[in-house]
């Protein structure tokens, strides 16, 4: 099976990421994240329950990057998406465990909404055992989220393959790095990819023809 994949809008207008959604979902993409990297975020949730009435059966999700995790979740659910994602999920191995905690509350009340967590990932504290943050992560409900050092930076491999490892069968995510060039490199570790800079023609749109190649490596990976 191959991994679930969803591209990740980098909002502009509301009219614009409805079309990027459109090309995500012509492409064969099974849901699509929106993120405002200028902070914009009260645009965020229009534009995603525009994409999600006109598509219902493909997964919708919003990245806050202005609120805390917990605000964020709720938000979400009661928008009726199905995702929320957050780039430090509070859960490492160099923290107090109760960090985390108010998150895998919050997400004890909502069983059916996904919660992509930040992992060792981009732009935060080294983590020294990231299979056992992944672990932590999913023991708090969590679908452990990894990335590489920096937006648009691949991964470590041999760090998806210790996640992946500590793991078995949980999800585990990636959020930086993955091209049509090196999916299947990374696509047996992971259940799910985040994509945007690997996909895009600019910063706010998707290449069809790269999303559609993205895709169809993954199918001949899967078939092969």
């Amino acid at each position: 099976m191959r991994p679930i994949v969803l591209p990740v809008i980098h909002f502009a207008e509301k009219a614009r990421a409805f079309h990027n959604a459109a090309v995500a979902f012509d492409a064969g993409c099974d849901g699509v994240w929106l993120i405002s990297m200028d902070g914009r975020d009260s645009l965020l949730e229009p534009a995603a329950l525009e994409i999600k009435a006109a598509w219902p059966t493909k997964q919708v999700g919003i990245n806050y990057l202005t609120l805390p995790a917990v605000e964020a979740i709720r938000r979400n659910v009661a928008a009726g998406l199905d995702m929320t994602w957050a780039d430090n999920a509070r859960v490492n191995t160099t923290e107090d465990d109760a960090l985390g905690l108010p998150i895998a509350a919050e997400l004890r009340k909502y069983p059916g909404h996904a919660f992509f967590g930040g992992v060792a990932f981009k732009y935060q504290a080294a983590e020294p055992n990231p299979g056992l943050a992944a672990q932590r992560a999913v023991e708090f409900g969590m679908i452990p989220t990894t990335s590489g050092e920096a937006t648009g930076k691949a991964a470590d491999v041999e760090k998806l393959k210790l996640m992946r490892a500590a793991l078995g069968e949980a999800p585990l995510a990636i959020a930086s790095g993955i091209t049509p060039d090196n999916v299947n490199l990374y696509a047996p570790y992971l259940t799910h990819i985040l994509v945007a800079t690997g996909v895009s023609a600019s910063f706010h749109d998707f290449d069809y023809e790269l999303l559609a190649l993205l895709m169809g490596r993954l199918e001949m990976g899967r078939a092969a």
